[in-house]
């Protein structure tokens, strides 16, 4: 019997997910899982070639939920807080389905929460832990005794050192890179490339070799139809 995944999210990101669950290369996800449904309020159609079936109509959406089994929300950027409360709704009526690449290494799965997302190459190190909803992109490095909040993201090639604390709905960019022992606080968006050698406060944007301040991040979520 087939077990109906509904994506909330079409575009790009959703595209990747959807065919490593069509190629089979996730953890304890095989042939009786399958794609059924694609929702997403912002498009006219999905972004990537599929025949699951889409749509952007709130009449359409409750049919999906009603009709499958597990979600995956296929939101990435800095829109953690967005990916959360959608996930947080959903989660009412459906069940999270975590994506873990075969090809990624985690070393104490017992620490990660539901509805992640962790790509290929990546590295969850010794006693760190992953909060719900949150991704680890492509070949990032997650050093030991790191504790990462919920609906976070860390992009490609980023580095965590050992001991970093990053609270919920940080975003990381690519290759950027967080020295041990620092405090990343809720709401933080790091810069591609960036070394960040200090604590980052709440909201803060930061940039550069070392990171410094830029401006406030600003959270504005507005979600249609949930």
């Amino acid at each position: 019997m087939k077990k109906n995944i509904f994506f909330w999210g079409a575009k790009y990101k959703a595209g990747i997910v959807y065919n490593f669950i069509k190629k089979k290369e996730l953890i304890g996800i095989n042939s009786t899982f399958k794609v059924s449904y694609l929702f997403d309020p912002g498009l006219k159609k999905s972004q990537f070639k599929t025949k699951t079936v889409f749509s952007n109509k709130q009449k359409d959406l409750i049919k999906f939920i009603n009709d499958s089994d597990y979600f995956v929300t296929c939101v990435g950027s800095d829109f953690g807080k967005a990916r959360y409360q959608i996930s947080k709704k959903l989660e009412k009526k459906l069940k999270p389905l975590n994506i873990i690449s075969k090809s990624s290494l985690i070393y104490n799965k017992k620490k990660i929460g539901k509805g992640v997302q962790i790509f290929p190459g990546a590295i969850l190190n010794e006693n760190s832990s992953l909060g719900d909803y949150s991704i680890i992109n492509t070949a990032s490095v997650i050093e030991h005794d790191c504790k990462i909040g919920s609906g976070v993201h860390i992009m490609p090639r980023a580095v965590l050192g050992g001991n970093v604390i990053i609270k919920d709905f940080v975003t990381i960019g690519m290759n950027a890179t967080i020295l041990p022992n620092l405090i990343i606080e809720e709401g933080a968006y790091i810069g591609a490339g960036s070394v960040v050698t200090k604590n980052v406060k709440k909201n803060q944007v930061v940039y550069g070799n070392p990171s410094k301040f830029i401006r406030k991040m600003k959270h504005k979520i507005k979600i249609k139809f949930l």
